[in-house]
């Protein structure tokens, strides 16, 4: 299936597609898929403020259709409040809207260490709610993890990034998160 739409996806390391190439990463493997190109604008180590520092560049400037948001891996891991991160993700949202963007937020896979999964469980909280109280789509990446009982070893490469088969995983949901949102706005 292919769609004459220009999309982005900023975030993190996740999206970039570490500890790989932006080759094996969900995003470009969901473009592969859908037959067209997601512009890869994941910055390794990038909290969601420093997301919102370079959207106007990394997303507004490129003129998309569709932009995908995903952060806060970072954030939890620095234990920045709830509140921040819901507001970043808020002002990107919004941001996004105002030039005539559909904004998709993508909800961070789990963490492997306890805290900072409770911590990153509050943001997740946060988005869902939001998406839903705006009717926005949601990518929900987490639960796809969440299915195997062994994720540590069968989707990541360490306690943070997935690992090729975890980024498969992750492309196909976006694919069929993208194709749902492209059949409503045409």
């Amino acid at each position: 299936m292919s769609y004459e739409k220009k999309i982005v996806a900023i975030g993190d390391s996740i999206t970039y597609g570490f500890p790989y190439l932006q080759c094996l990463s969900w995003v470009h493997l969901a473009g592969k898929e859908l037959g067209l190109s997601i512009i890869n604008k994941g910055v390794n180590g990038n909290t969601s403020s420093q997301m919102v520092e370079r959207f106007d560049f990394d997303v507004i400037s490129q003129l998309p259709s569709h932009v995908i948001i995903m952060g806060g891996t970072n954030d939890a891991c620095a234990k920045v409040e709830a509140e921040e991160v819901d507001n970043n993700i808020r002002y990107m949202v919004e941001t996004a809207l105002q030039y005539g963007i559909t904004p998709l937020i993508g909800l961070p896979i789990p963490c492997i260490y306890p805290q900072d999964e409770y911590i990153l469980g509050l943001y997740r909280e946060d988005m869902r709610e939001y998406a839903l109280t705006n009717k926005l789509a949601v990518i929900d990446f987490y639960t796809a993890f969440l299915k195997s009982k062994r994720r540590q070893v069968e989707f990541y490469a360490d306690a943070l990034h997935p690992n090729e088969r975890g980024y498969k995983v992750m492309a196909e949901i976006a694919v069929k998160a993208l194709q749902m949102q492209m059949s409503r706005n045409p």
